[in-house]
């Protein structure tokens, strides 16, 4: 039974057991399969960044059709390796564009956004004919159903994390892809610094603006900005530190409506207080060292210790504490999570 509890399987009970499952039924007070629970774990980026390289060595950047059509390393949760997923709703991967590749042109469902981590600035994701130049520390969002293509020019790596929403859309049968039908690349139409200009705060005047989410790139050089301006002005959380939200540009909401995205500063020495919500988060440090401690139950938790450019993740309705370990330096992480969906469907909860 769902309860916990058992019934005695009389004659008659089997019996009727036989009938419901030949008829494809069943009845409520019969056990059903329970999802694996979510593991807290952590992806050392020494590991991730050698896999990636070596990758590099040995899988060709293939054309729309191939299967190596986009080289990545995925982050695969322990307790989800037959998915290779690194949640249940969010898969987080880590791609590889050498010098001179081109990962061409598609258009898809699920909603994506690229991390930057290594470039110099001249490769480029092109979504829906704007050229989003790629510095680290970019977030670039390619929102569902929008074309988009990455080249790099230069003669450096470019890495970046790459998030999709692929995982809920699947389970909701709701994936569909499409291959651009005109060539390897778009055509670019619009010039880096576009949708800044069209969606600042100052813009032409928006109709009807929804929550979709929309192309659009939060340069890095902004967020640390505003980092440091709350920092100094005292703007403090007591469970993550100085934490900030990327927000819809028109709307002030979610960064798009299946993924948020936030980063946070923990000041030197500090240790934040324990919380717990119910939405999955997979975090990436850009900065800094130190300690998440995490556990189903508010009692001693495992910990997960992290460096500069780890990602670890943190199950949904998990006590956890962070603790930036260096008595001099800031610790940077930046970070998604499934919180948009669990608060559209008004099941997002958060305990402290």
């Amino acid at each position: 039974m769902n309860d916990g509890h058992s019934l005695v399987e009389t004659p008659e009970l089997a019996a009727l057991h036989r009938r419901l499952a030949e008829y494809s039924l069943g009845g409520h007070w019969q056990s059903r399969e329970k999802n694996p629970e979510l593991v807290a774990h952590v992806w050392p980026w020494s590991v991730i960044y050698s896999c990636l390289m070596e990758s590099g060595d040995v899988v060709k950047l293939g054309g729309i059709d191939d299967a190596a059509k986009r080289r990545t390393v995925q982050l695969v949760n322990p307790s989800l390796t037959n998915k290779k997923a690194t949640s249940r709703t969010l898969q987080m991967s880590i791609q590889l564009v050498k010098a001179g590749e081109r990962a061409e042109c598609h258009r898809h469902t699920a909603a994506a956004l690229r991390f930057v981590v290594e470039a110099d600035g001249t490769a480029y994701t092109n979504v829906e004919g704007e050229q989003m130049l790629m510095e680290p520390g970019d977030l670039v969002l390619t929102p569902n159903w929008t074309w988009h293509d990455h080249f790099n020019p230069g003669d450096k790596n470019v890495v970046w994390l790459d998030v999709l929403d692929i995982h809920l859309s699947n389970h909701l049968d709701a994936v569909f892809q499409e291959n651009y039908g005109e060539g390897p690349a778009q055509p670019i139409v619009k010039s880096d610094g576009y949708c800044k200009q069209r969606l600042s705060a100052i813009r032409p005047r928006v109709k009807n603006a929804s929550n979709a989410a929309l192309p659009y790139t939060y340069k890095w050089r902004d967020t640390l900005r505003a980092l440091q301006d709350i920092d100094g002005a005292g703007g403090n959380d007591p469970h993550d530190g100085v934490l900030l939200e990327y927000v819809h540009p028109l709307t002030g909401g979610p960064t798009m409506p299946t993924i948020g995205c936030w980063v946070q500063w923990l000041r030197p020495g500090e240790t934040t207080k324990p919380h717990r919500h119910t939405s999955s988060t997979i975090y990436h440090v850009v900065e800094g060292e130190g300690i998440t401690t995490v556990s189903p139950k508010k009692t001693a938790g495992k910990e997960l210790g992290w460096r500069s450019r780890d990602c670890f993740f943190v199950p949904s309705w998990n006590w956890h504490q962070f603790q930036n370990t260096s008595k001099k330096d800031p610790a940077i992480i930046f970070s998604v999570t499934d919180r948009p969906v669990l608060e559209s469907l008004g099941l997002f909860r958060e305990e402290a």
